[in-house]
């Protein structure tokens, strides 16, 4: 019988050899990152989000300050979240009652229908959110202080710096909600559930609720046209949530694929055969008869309609 170390050792070696070459492409810190970083701020105060939530008194520039610092002249897997407790302190805002939005898989369906702030807020349409999105950073512990040549990936630390950011901002969020509170969910995917305890929503925002503060969690299950739903608002992982979120002191209310979401998915997709059926569903009084076209459909539309981190560790 033939020793299977050789076998082990041709394994391993390959999975290094590819490890090491998905490492080499990890981008490092963005450049020009306090440009964007500030510029950013003052868009948000000045322009885009000036009139919908709460004003800071911080500077953009002490903003800068406070948030590099968190990080910088630091090996970015010693970076934790309570590095960054000083700038979440003072970039904190305060949500609308029965405001915030939750999400989880479904990106940019979910911003669209949040539209900027309007309807919803997203932690994305926070100040917290809205100037570190999309952004890379890590640190080093020699000058300049930002690695700009690599940052780990997230499974290559236990936190490294962007994760442990991610994940301090999406417990501030949940920690300023108030009254219903409403998830996006996408029950659609075939290689994941819709509700994961593991997920930043099942680690670091259902945890952080605030009892007595939040009254309900409203789910809005939402799957892509012209597919199988994976999963329903009666089965599969939705009742694992129904479970934690009751267990938390909140009530649960779910619906599957709200009307005016369908609205959204049929604007990307008007010939879908989904779309055209409910055309033929419209009343002499021009409104829908019945939202019975909706149900069957698939891997989303946002399956385009990616999670924050493409080929890293998704937060949602």
């Amino acid at each position: 019988m033939s020793s299977p170390l050789p076998i082990l050792f041709t394994a391993l070696s390959y999975y290094l050899s590819v490890q090491t070459t998905l490492g080499d492409n990890n981008p490092g810190t963005t450049p020009n990152i306090q440009n964007i970083f500030i510029g950013r701020c003052y868009d948000y105060e000045l322009v885009k989000y000036k009139t919908l939530l709460p004003p800071i008194t911080e500077t953009c520039e002490n903003l800068w300050t406070k948030f590099s610092a968190s990080f910088s002249y630091m090996a970015p897997c010693d970076v934790t979240m309570n590095h960054y407790d000083s700038y979440m302190l003072a970039a904190s805002q305060k949500i609308p009652v029965n405001k915030t939005m939750f999400w989880s898989g479904v990106k940019e369906l979910v911003h669209e229908y949040a539209a900027n702030g309007q309807r919803y807020v997203t932690l994305e349409d926070t100040l917290i959110g809205y100037l570190a999105e999309g952004l890379v950073f890590c640190g080093q512990e020699s000058a300049p202080g930002m690695n700009y040549s690599r940052c780990p990936s997230w499974w290559e630390c236990p936190f490294e710096a962007g994760e442990a950011f991610w994940a301090h901002a999406s417990q501030t969020f949940a920690s300023a909600a108030s009254g219903q509170v409403t998830v996006m969910l996408d029950g659609s995917s075939t290689g994941k559930p819709a509700y994961r305890q593991d997920s930043f929503f099942g680690k670091y925002e259902l945890p952080y609720l605030k009892k007595g503060v939040v009254t309900n969690v409203r789910v809005f299950l939402v799957h892509a046209l012209d597919a199988p739903m994976s999963e329903t608002c009666l089965n599969g992982s939705l009742k694992l949530l129904e479970e934690d979120v009751v267990s938390r002191g909140f009530s649960f209310s779910c619906l599957d694929d709200p009307l005016a979401i369908l609205h959204l998915l049929c604007v990307d997709e008007p010939a879908d055969r989904e779309c055209k059926l409910a055309t033929d569903h419209v009343t002499s009084g021009g409104r829908l008869a019945s939202h019975s076209f909706a149900l069957t459909r698939q891997p989303l539309i946002i399956s385009a309609k990616l999670d924050r981190f493409d080929g890293l560790p998704s937060r949602g």
